[in-house]
């Protein structure tokens, strides 16, 4: 069953290709704060939108700056050439406010006919009360553009279906401390719920699960934990990683540890959990003010089983480069080895990990 996870990981369209194909609308989401019930309590398929970085992006070269990240480059070069004319509707969040811009202004000048229609969901990420109003008619908005009324029933099977996903990927991140499966395994098992209709996951994930038993490989290796400053969509950090003979065990990333979340609750409107959840409750750089959206690091970052903290900023990094110092200084406060990685090129990545992992004394080893 792994195996099928890694395909739709690696073939992440595909899903969403075949139920149009077979009469399904098709939501396409970019970004992880655009609330999937919504989408699939209005009868549509939702699918996250994500792009292979490093690939050439010669459209998106003629527009965009050399400062502009390489993955707001790579989703402007997907949309563009046609790959996503299929979808109904494409939302965008508010960390890709930038790239929807771009894309209305290729659209008015008419350079892109193949783009799908647009909407920004808007959702700011401010913990402050003050934007409750804002985010509430943002909510409103996003299921007026969705069309298609719905009734509590269909939203409320929406979040207990969603919810099932939750308590699977918690389990998955639960057996990774026990050194089960690789970290590349655990990112694309996680990943692939973002592109698979969300009972057919539920299925998969479930029989992978029984299927999982400890790996003798992994026994030995130094875990570490990865805090990185962009989404962590591809594996080239971890293949690194684990290919320079690390684990990694956990990473305060969307597409890794913080993918689940908690669950949404039903004691309330129906409305008001799943902005409560999308709101507080997911994983998101843009959170501030910085304490809560440090909550999960310090926990994790200290316990015993992490043997150390890598930090990944590479060049696109415009917002933790802040941050670290004083993170750095925090761990270093409390004995736990770090490393930051700038390179985006997995050459440097390795190199710079040869030698440092040697340095590292695996501790919470299997069996002690």
């Amino acid at each position: 069953m792994i195996d099928l996870l890694r395909h739709h990981y690696a073939h992440r369209l595909e899903a969403a290709r075949e139920a149009h194909a077979a009469g399904s609308g098709v939501v396409g989401l970019v970004g992880n704060t655009i609330p999937r019930e919504l989408v699939l309590a209005r009868g549509y398929v939702p699918v996250l939108i994500s792009a292979e970085l490093g690939a050439p992006t010669p459209g998106a070269d003629v527009y965009m700056e050399d400062v502009i990240p390489p993955e707001t480059k790579a989703l402007f070069e997907l949309a563009t050439r046609g790959d996503l004319e299929f979808l109904d509707l494409l939302v965008l969040s508010r960390p890709y406010a930038q790239l929807y811009y771009y894309l209305k202004e290729v659209y008015r000048l008419g350079r892109a006919p193949r783009l799908p229609a647009l909407h920004m969901f808007d959702l700011m990420q401010s913990q402050r009360e003050a934007v409750r109003v804002y985010n509430t008619h943002q909510l409103a908005a996003l299921g007026t553009r969705l069309g298609h009324q719905h009734g509590d029933s269909e939203l409320r099977s929406a979040i207990e279906l969603t919810n099932r996903v939750r308590a699977l990927q918690r389990e998955l991140i639960a057996r990774r401390w026990e050194r089960t499966l690789s970290g590349c395994d655990a990112l694309q098992a996680i990943g692939a719920g973002y592109f698979m209709a969300p009972q057919a996951y539920v299925d998969v994930l479930s029989a992978c699960l029984s299927q999982l038993t400890p790996d003798s490989d992994l026994a030995h290796r130094p875990r570490v934990l990865v805090l990185s400053s962009e989404p962590l969509s591809q594996l080239h950090l971890h293949r690194a990683l684990e290919a320079s003979g690390a684990l990694v065990i956990a990473e305060d990333d969307w597409w890794g540890s913080r993918a689940p979340g908690m669950d949404i609750a039903s004691d309330a409107p129906l409305n008001e959990v799943i902005l409560q959840k999308y709101w507080h409750d997911a994983a998101n750089s843009q959170v501030t003010p910085a304490e809560p959206r440090e909550v999960w690091f310090k926990a994790n970052a200290l316990r015993d089983e992490v043997d150390a903290v890598v930090f990944y900023l590479p060049p696109s990094d415009h917002q933790l480069g802040w941050d670290f110092p004083r993170l750095k200084a925090w761990l270093d406060d409390h004995a736990k080895p770090s490393l930051r990685l700038r390179s985006d090129d997995p050459a440097q990545i390795s190199a710079e990990l040869g030698g440092w992992l040697p340095t590292l004394a695996p501790s919470g080893v299997a069996g002690r």
